[in-house]
């Protein structure tokens, strides 16, 4: 027999993955001095010897980069809880509860990318206050937005993060694979370099990878420009491939889930 969703396991389940997040202040603090850390060395350093790019300052072009590379490392490694609760047992209790395991694994990936984009948001907070974003207006509404495209790409990564905890048992394993993945996505994502001024071979890449898109609607947002390459409509495109992505991955993680054996 098929079990509906329910609303209340996937409460509880993004609650205790809220829960774990805040009591885990070592991984908060470690996840944001990393990503400040680019911001000062490249940002500030390299920024000052490159000028800027295009209209824009290399702090300011840099920056959604920076974001979206705390989003893509909280949302991935999130994942790693599914192999703490199998170890610990409580994936067992989980499974046999009386809910179906879609619940169980929504609950994970809406926790997860509500953590994930809770250190988005705070290092939104910090570029901007080391001038990356000129304060107006339109900022705050481009913020606001950009709260909702944070949540949008962590979805799909965390999805991806437990897709990977389901397939091993491992910790290490884990970290090894996961880093293997998470690397190539970030520096293909646009975070350092703009497309338009690359070989081809590499914008082939870089167009395959669903982090690029990320990054471009988060400039869209905070920035109001986006790369020459995608056009004037290069939001709606960035968009698009960001909601088929994280159908994909919330399928293919919710699926695999689905079929864990503990």
């Amino acid at each position: 027999m098929v079990q509906p969703l329910s609303g209340q396991a996937i409460y509880v389940v993004l609650l205790r993955e809220l829960i774990r997040y805040w009591r885990a202040k070592a991984r908060i603090i470690s996840s944001l001095a990393q990503s400040f850390f680019f911001l000062i060395v490249f940002g500030l350093g390299v920024g000052g010897f490159i000028g800027g790019v295009g209209s824009i300052s290399y702090l300011s072009y840099l920056a959604p980069g920076i974001i979206g590379m705390g989003l893509i490392f909280g949302s991935v490694f999130s994942g790693v809880s599914v192999i703490f609760d199998r170890q610990f047992g409580f994936m067992k209790e989980m499974l046999i509860a009386p809910v179906s395991r879609t619940s169980i694994v929504l609950g994970k990936i809406l926790g997860g990318a509500l953590t994930a984009s809770i250190q988005g948001v705070i290092l939104m907070v910090v570029a901007a206050a080391m001038g990356a974003f000129a304060p107006s207006f339109m900022l705050v509404v481009g913020a606001t937005a950009a709260i909702g495209v944070m949540l949008l790409i962590t979805a799909g990564f965390v999805g991806l993060g437990v897709a990977l905890g389901s397939m091993l048992k491992d910790f290490h394993a884990f970290q090894l694979l996961s880093t293997f993945v998470i690397w190539p996505l970030f520096m293909l994502s646009g975070v350092f370099f703009p497309i338009d001024v690359v070989s081809a071979p590499l914008q082939a890449a870089m167009l395959l990878d669903p982090m690029f898109y990320g990054v471009e609607l988060l400039r869209w947002c905070l920035l109001g420009v986006g790369s020459p390459l995608l056009g004037p409509f290069g939001w709606l495109i960035s968009l698009g491939v960001l909601v088929g992505f994280n159908a994909l991955l919330i399928g293919i993680g919710t699926y695999i889930f689905a079929r864990t054996q503990v």
